[in-house]
């Protein structure tokens, strides 16, 4: 009986050995990543500004302001790029709704402020340079991040600041006369009440500037002299 239940054991086990073993089907769609060619994004490619900003969307892991549909949502993003200091981002945003047991509901608004800084030179579209070509798979970007939280169903009067300045009102971009290769660019892009709006300047006594230097204080970030400029 032992040498029988030994012998059914074996050639159940060759049997299976034998089967063909079932393939892996990869089910194939026709949607695409509209996103999935930005791995492959150099230094000197040719991209137009929707393609520059999904770019720097997808690197710097931000939310499309653009696409925002929630009206309750406030959002105020401040993108510094400078020549000589770290590229940052400084958000001042709300989060008019809180998760609890039952589900969304609205119990208080909360506010917060958040810097990130890059904090290496490998934040770079090309890695490795040879007779003026790119060779080389961009590395991921590297953040330092800070977090505050802001006082509790109190709009910040940054907020407050747009309508005085007129910022609804400006330009999209407001450059100097002169052109430059080094400086800097201050770019602040807001959403409130359903409506989103972006400004660019390089020019020094700008408004938009002071109002990005107070979003910078209330994201903790302690910024030095040499960097405003």
């Amino acid at each position: 009986m032992k040498l029988y239940f030994a012998l059914l054991v074996i050639i159940c086990w060759v049997f299976t050995a034998c089967t063909p073993q079932q393939k892996h089907e990869v089910v194939k769609t026709n949607g695409v990543n509209p996103l999935a060619w930005i791995d492959t994004v150099r230094f000197n490619s040719n991209l137009t500004e929707a393609q520059s900003k999904q770019v720097y969307l997808v690197r710097n892991s931000e939310e499309d302001y653009e696409k925002l549909t929630d009206t309750a949502r406030i959002a105020l993003r401040f993108s510094w790029r400078r020549a000589f200091h770290p590229y940052m981002v400084v958000r001042i945003e709300n989060r008019p709704e809180i998760r609890d047991s039952s589900g969304v509901r609205k119990l208080y608004e909360e506010w917060f402020g958040l810097y990130k800084e890059d904090v290496s030179r490998l934040n770079h579209d090309c890695p490795v340079e040879k007779n003026g070509k790119c060779f080389g798979k961009p590395l991921p970007f590297i953040h330092q991040q800070n977090v505050v939280l802001l006082k509790v169903n109190e709009i910040p009067h940054i907020v407050e600041e747009l309508h005085t300045m007129g910022f609804w009102q400006m330009k999209p971009s407001y450059n100097s006369i002169v052109p430059h290769t080094d400086g800097s660019n201050w770019t602040l892009e807001v959403f409130y009440k359903g409506k989103y709006k972006a400004v660019t300047t390089d020019i020094p006594n700008k408004s938009i500037k002071r109002l990005c230097l107070e979003m910078l204080k209330m994201s903790g970030y302690k910024s030095k002299s040499n960097e405003i400029y």
